[in-house]
């Protein structure tokens, strides 16, 4: 009896100490803000809101490049690290197709208030949809979603709770923190207090627009068969389109492929209309 006390304490406080760890060893964020838009050549207007619990959030509104046209709006969910700044190389590019692209940090990123922890950055997600959604209403333009790395798993949530979203772009796409723990055996033991919030789940599923799924053959971080099996979780789109980008790896594959913006520009072409 008091051998199996001894291991429920132990567990519960290993269960405690994984719970307190979790957000630190999963978010990496940056205060500073490097540079804002203008710096890339874009137009902006800096956009402020709040999440459901009151912590206020900020980013930019970007407007697409001089003469690309506006042929649709898109939300961006960034990756765990960093804040908006350090994706306006990307921003330039998705720009550069026509796009305008509401980015913004969350809570405990760039200039947002609070922390970071998986509970938050749903909510955080669901605000940005809903705020962005309504400054946009009155444009009639199509409202699209972009995900990178972790913040794919707050774009599909997103995608599956609202049917008016246009499109769905993926890039380094993993169906949930879990999946990323089992496929390392150095983290295996962590693996039964790993939170399963974030993970796409039957979300995934109820995905009823067009999707872009991006992986990088070579990603060092994000391995590709959990690329595949993203992709293998978003059958019910109706146009779903693979796509292994030959070169680079997870953070840099969109600047060293040069295949990358167009594949993007052409999945657009098809499911956007003219």
């Amino acid at each position: 009896m008091r051998s199996a006390l001894v291991v429920a304490v132990a567990v519960l406080v290993f269960w405690g100490l994984a719970r307190l760890m979790e957000g630190r060893l999963t978010y990496f964020p940056a205060r500073e803000v490097a540079a804002d838009p203008a710096a890339f050549g874009l137009a902006y207007a800096d956009v402020s809101f709040a999440a459901a619990d009151g912590t206020r959030l900020t980013g930019w509104y970007c407007l697409p490049r001089e003469g690309a046209g506006h042929r649709a709006d898109v939300i961006f969910f960034h990756g765990n690290a960093g804040n908006v700044s350090h994706r306006l190389s990307k921003i330039r590019s998705l720009a550069g197709l026509g796009l305008g692209i509401f980015i913004f940090d969350y809570r405990g990123f760039g200039r947002s208030g609070g922390s970071p922890d998986d509970a938050g950055i749903l909510a955080d997600a669901a605000a940005a949809f809903r705020t962005f959604r309504e400054k946009t209403a009155a444009s009639g333009r199509p409202l699209g979603i972009y995900g990178e790395s972790i913040g794919c798993l707050p774009a599909v949530r997103q995608a599956a709770a609202n049917r008016d979203t246009a499109f769905l772009v993926l890039e380094g796409a993993f169906p949930g923190k879990r999946a990323v723990v089992a496929g390392t055996p150095a983290l295996w033991p962590w693996y039964p207090f790993v939170s399963a919030t974030l993970d796409m789940g039957a979300h995934a599923a109820r995905v009823a627009c067009p999707v872009l799924v991006l992986h990088a053959r070579e990603d060092e971080v994000i391995p590709i068969a959990l690329g595949r099996a993203v992709r293998d979780l978003l059958q019910g789109s109706p146009h779903l389109d693979y796509y292994e980008v030959p070169r680079g790896g997870h953070n840099d594959c969109y600047e060293v492929d040069a295949t990358f913006f167009p594949r993007v520009g052409a999945f657009l072409d098809r499911v956007l209309p003219p």
